[in-house]
């Protein structure tokens, strides 16, 4: 018998043990996730079979989008309606624990966890110390570039550091009579995560971060943080890119390099098609040869004040769990319909042809080799990375010297993080 199914038949003991439990009062438990009815898909028809196996369980789906997500989570809970199960996004575990939201998972989890899944993303489910969840989603950066304007710019292979990053951009840049750039070397924007996240490789790759260990300072004004905003606004001021070019305009072919998420593969597919493979190269953070990436995750984890804790957890674990020898867990072919990741090893292993392409293989290697690294949780994260990005912009445009710039952004981020949550 399989540790798995020994530990499902144990649940529904209890579970048949229970006061006043019965065959004909099944336990339904609510899962409550951002995906939309189409996206959840697979996963809902593995809830349709968990039930088919499992005749006292019922599972309902609850989809709020991702926006209104934590204002939910916090009104479900002064309701007393709040779900069974969150898939939650990294950056909310810290307010999610510290409200006392989320359960503590069992040690037959934990021990699943340590087993089944890359340590470096369930380090991203981990708060004040403690794993809170089973990780699911994972997105991570690395430079995406565009092949056919290397080969017109007579580029051999994508830059390995910052240097040879903007001399790859000084060639693929092309500005017309006015000096208005119509391809840009490189792009950024438009949203906070596209300002913060890759600033973020860089710091990384550079041995630092932007938090201090006791997480009650940044070292965004140290020389590593000033001189890697610098680099990011000598693009502008040298004419290799502007404010106009985005990084969701890649497939438009105006754009030589960016640095972009796994998740942006759905984005290059529908803008090129059957053309992708022949437009699109995917390369390590331009750091130097100990260049690092970030990371963040999305992870499961139970309610604390579910009325269901074990039949919650038994689930999580039967549909992170392959679902026959060599096959993807429930999860993970949801993830894979997205063209997502999962840190989950079978669901890695099992999905060569997937995750094997050349779009897809650089960032399965960057998360099995330890590159990519996560920041701390803590209740601030959202309102930091606001912060930075209007700071980092500031600079882009010229407004500020990346130092000024960089300092400001440290004394509004300290403020924020003396502030009681």
């Amino acid at each position: 018998m399989t540790k798995l199914k020994a530990y499902a038949i144990a649940v529904l003991s209890t579970l048949a043990t229970m006061p006043g439990a019965t065959a004909q009062e099944p336990v339904t438990l609510t899962f409550a996730a951002h995906y939309t009815d189409t996206e959840m898909a697979p996963l809902t028809a593995c809830f349709r079979r968990y039930e088919a196996e499992n005749p006292g369980i019922r599972i309902a789906y609850r989809q709020t989008p991702i926006a209104d997500f934590m204002q939910n989570v916090m009104t479900s809970q002064v309701a007393g309606a709040n779900p069974d199960i969150y898939n939650v996004y990294s950056i909310w575990g810290k307010r999610l624990v510290d409200n006392a939201i989320l359960a503590e998972p069992p040690q037959e989890i934990l021990d699943f966890i340590a087993q089944n899944f890359e340590a470096s993303t369930a380090q991203s489910a981990v708060i004040d110390d403690k794993l809170w969840g089973i990780p699911a989603e994972v997105a991570l950066y690395m430079l995406i570039y565009n092949k056919k304007l290397f080969a017109e710019a007579g580029i051999a292979e994508p830059p390995k550091d910052w240097p040879s990053l903007m001399d790859a951009a000084a060639k693929i840049a092309k500005r017309d009579s006015l000096g208005r750039v119509e391809v840009a070397g490189y792009a950024f924007g438009p949203s906070v995560a596209n300002a913060a996240h890759p600033f973020r490789t860089l710091l990384f790759s550079k041995g630092t971060s932007i938090l201090t260990d006791d997480l009650a300072g940044t070292h965004l004004t140290e020389p590593a943080a000033v001189e890697a905003l610098e680099g990011q606004a000598q693009l502008f001021r040298d004419g290799l890119t502007s404010a106009s070019h985005q990084i969701r305009d890649f497939p438009a072919g105006r754009i030589g390099m960016i640095t972009g998420a796994n998740w942006m593969k759905q984005l290059m597919r529908e803008g090129l098609g059957d053309k992708l493979d022949e437009t699109v190269g995917v390369a390590p953070i331009p750091g130097g040869p100990d260049w690092k990436t970030y990371q963040y995750s999305f992870y499961q984890s139970v309610d604390a004040k579910s009325a269901h804790p074990a039949e919650a957890w038994a689930l999580l674990r039967w549909l992170h769990s392959p679902q026959g020898e060599g096959q993807r867990s429930c999860v993970g072919d949801m993830l894979v319909s997205l063209g997502s990741l999962t840190a989950n090893k079978a669901d890695l292993a099992a999905s060569q042809a997937d995750f094997g392409d050349a779009f897809t293989a650089p960032f399965v290697e960057a998360l099995r080799s330890g590159r990519a690294m996560s920041d701390p949780n803590i209740a601030q994260t959202a309102e930091m990375d606001r912060v930075l990005r209007t700071q980092i912009e500031e600079a882009w445009l010229g407004r500020m010297s990346p130092a000024d710039a960089l300092a400001k952004a440290d004394a509004e981020i300290t403020n924020l993080l003396a502030l009681p949550q």
